[in-house]
């Protein structure tokens, strides 16, 4: 397909969204296809192993993404030579880079479908930032060392608490920030496939409903299993209840369509599924390294009346003697110097997301998830986690027989140069469910943890799929896995098992 045919991919003086990329048959879809995979920084790269240079072929799209020459490019050649700090309208500098800025925040919040009083902040290098963000401005959380030193949180009163309900699906950073606030926690319950259940949730509100202030924070889709959640039927089951819907797209947000106020099939607005805030990791899009953390809420939450980082950039005036905050959230969140060029490449790595499409993403990651689940499943020596008929992202967490989770990972890199990644992915409480950890093993297993014996922690092997993921690459991960099950075994008396990280590394 001539290069013309493809107009640019990403702009950073872009006003509004782009759609996606269309082509005219599938000879110049697999020409922009190959051409996307080609645009990956590190797509031709070699790695120096053990047993000598093997091509890097990169499966751990869920814990990052990568660089990409059209986002690399727009910035090298339209917004670095132009560095300056932002919000200074006098210099040529200074409004270029305020443009783009904001620019690029009035993309994504036509991206995610965000209306005028949502507002959208950089925060931190993640949704951990973004999560603790929205507690800390909601007045959540007392300081640990105040809590410590004089006990404030015990003169709440019981009925007065807030209640906030999380699934164990959750990645920490959507389940331990919640349980360091002055808010009582509950689990609901999965359905049978292992989907957040509505019903249980309706149920646990239920139970709730004199509570003040009711939360539902939940993850959009499981970073271990990729299994979806509904957050829209879930939102409404929570709006009806009163309560605020949270959702933590991290995982699932470089591959799915973020609607925060969808409609009814009459067009009307379907005020009961609104998202009342979502948490993202722009540093897992694809194009996205570097780009902060962003958390898109609703007004209303913002009730602080000091920001969460008082200083340069959040007064509208300072005296030797008085100060008087911005008036504006999303300039009075944003203290100090904000990620400029982050946020920038922020607005350009949804601009690739959705060049691609987030349907056609759909497409080529359902296309591998099925070929590699009929290969893994079948095997007797390779167990995949999660619900098989589930809706799920292009992510497989699998464990093999006989073989230590970081062992694999060790022996996909160095034989194949394939990156995945071993451990808990962060998903402690999902790793009980999912291993059916009880109570007692539990505590053992902390024991052993407590006493330096890192190896012990249980875990498996995640695999991710990607749009820019070649089949090439994909054949020779089911090659590998394959072959590790069937050799793995044997091989470990060729590593050295580090019994404090529970990593394993060549000897010979």
């Amino acid at each position: 397909m001539p290069t013309a045919a493809i107009p640019p991919l990403v702009d950073v003086s872009a006003e509004t969204p782009r759609g996606p990329v269309i082509t005219a048959g599938p000879a110049e879809e697999r020409a922009f296809l190959d051409a996307l995979r080609a645009g990956v920084i590190g797509a031709d790269a070699v790695l120096d192993g053990p047993d000598g240079p093997r091509p890097l072929r990169y499966f751990d799209w869920i814990a990052s993404g990568r660089f990409h020459r059209a986002v690399e490019d727009e910035l090298n050649t339209r917004v670095l030579p132009f560095m300056a700090t932002a919000h200074t309208e006098t210099s040529a500098t200074g409004r270029a880079m305020t443009r783009w800025y904001e620019a690029a925040f009035r993309r994504i919040a036509g991206y995610v479908n965000a209306g005028p009083d949502d507002v959208v902040l950089p925060v931190g290098s993640g949704s951990t930032g973004a999560v603790n963000r929205l507690i800390h401005v909601m007045g959540l959380r007392l300081p640990s060392v105040l809590e410590d030193r004089y006990g404030l949180s015990r003169h709440i009163p019981a009925a007065e608490r807030p209640v906030v309900f999380r699934s164990q699906m959750e990645h920490h950073s959507n389940d331990i920030t919640w349980r360091e606030t002055i808010a009582d926690t509950v689990y609901v319950r999965f359905d049978a496939r292992g989907r957040i259940s509505a019903e249980d949730l309706d149920a646990r509100l239920a139970e709730f409903r004199d509570r003040p202030l009711k939360i539902g924070t939940f993850s959009a889709a499981s970073n271990v299993t990729g299994i979806r959640n509904d957050c829209h039927a879930l939102a409404r089951v929570l709006h009806r209840h009163g309560a605020l819907a949270f959702f933590d797209y991290a995982a699932s947000g470089p591959y799915v369509e973020i609607d925060l106020h969808p409609r009814r099939a009459d067009g009307a607005p379907d005020a009961e599924a609104a998202l009342d805030a979502v948490f993202l990791s722009v540093h897992k899009f694809l194009g996205g390294p570097r780009a902060p953390g962003l958390l898109i809420a609703h007004r209303r939450l913002f009730s602080n009346r000091v920001p969460a980082e008082p200083g340069g950039g959040t007064v509208l005036y300072v005296s030797p003697t008085e100060h008087e905050y911005l008036a504006d959230t999303s300039h009075r969140e944003t203290g100090g110097t904000p990620p400029i060029v982050g946020s920038i490449q922020a607005g350009l790595a949804f601009d690739l997301k959705h060049a691609i499409g987030p349907a056609r993403i759909r497409r080529i990651e359902a296309d591998y998830l099925a070929r590699a689940l009929a290969a893994w499943t079948a095997h007797p020596r390779l167990r995949v986690l999660g619900d098989l008929e589930a809706e799920r992202l292009g992510v497989v967490s699998l464990i093999v027989e006989g073989v230590h989770h970081n062992l694999v990972v060790a022996l996909l890199n160095d034989r194949f140069g394939i990156q995945v990644r071993g451990g808990c992915m962060c998903a402690g409480p999902y790793g009980h469910e999912l291993l059916h950890i009880d109570e007692g093993v539990s505590r053992a297993i902390r024991q052993q943890l407590e006493q330096g014996h890192g190896a012990v922690k249980p875990g498996w092997v995640r695999v991710c799929f990607s749009p820019v993921t070649g089949e090439d690459e994909f054949q020779t991960l089911l090659e590998a896995v394959e072959w590790v099950a069937r050799e793995g075994p044997a091989w470990a008396d060729r590593y050295a098992l580090d019994d404090a990280t529970g990593e394993w590394r060549r000897v010979r």
